[in-house]
């Protein structure tokens, strides 16, 4: 028994990770058409892919210097306390997937995007081996021709 609970271990650990978003309606679809959306959209993957690898620099170069994100622990973080949680490995998972409900441009340098996540954390992440699911808005703005996360907004309504 022990070895069979070894080896799936084994197995979870090799397993790739995986992110990825898909579109909650027609609308979405339509909206991830437009250049300025789907540029977003590769961004939010790159962020979510840094995640997933573990990369550090990655994950910090999707976020403007001056970033604020209302976190799922209630509270406020700055760019560099999400680096930090996420080099701490409080910001790990296996799986984060999107499902994006709304996604708009706003102004000349905005896209929103609105919608969930679904993720499953490990390691220290708090609710680690459970299925989250969380409520998600972001702005995303344009920095010189790079699309960087300005503003985040992430409550969790699930944890199973």
């Amino acid at each position: 028994m022990r070895a069979i609970a070894s080896l799936i271990l084994c197995l979870f650990a090799i397993a790739p990770a995986h992110a990825g978003w898909k579109a909650a309606n027609p609308a979405v679809e339509e909206a991830a058409r437009q250049p300025r959306i789907a540029a977003v959209l590769d961004a939010a993957m790159r962020m979510d892919r840094a995640i997933l690898s573990h990369d550090v620099q990655g994950f910090a170069d999707t976020f403007t210097d001056d970033a604020v994100v209302n976190n799922p622990f209630n509270r406020i973080a700055r760019k560099q306390d999400a680096v930090t949680n996420f080099t701490t490995g409080l910001i790990d998972y296996t799986t984060l997937e999107r499902v994006i409900e709304y996604a708009a441009t706003r102004g000349a340098h905005d896209v929103v995007l609105m919608g969930e996540e679904h993720l499953t954390p490990v390691g220290k992440a708090k609710f680690a081996g459970k299925q989250v699911k969380r409520r998600t808005t972001e702005i995303w703005t344009d920095e010189s021709g790079e699309w960087k996360l300005a503003l985040r907004q992430a409550t969790i309504y699930s944890a199973e």
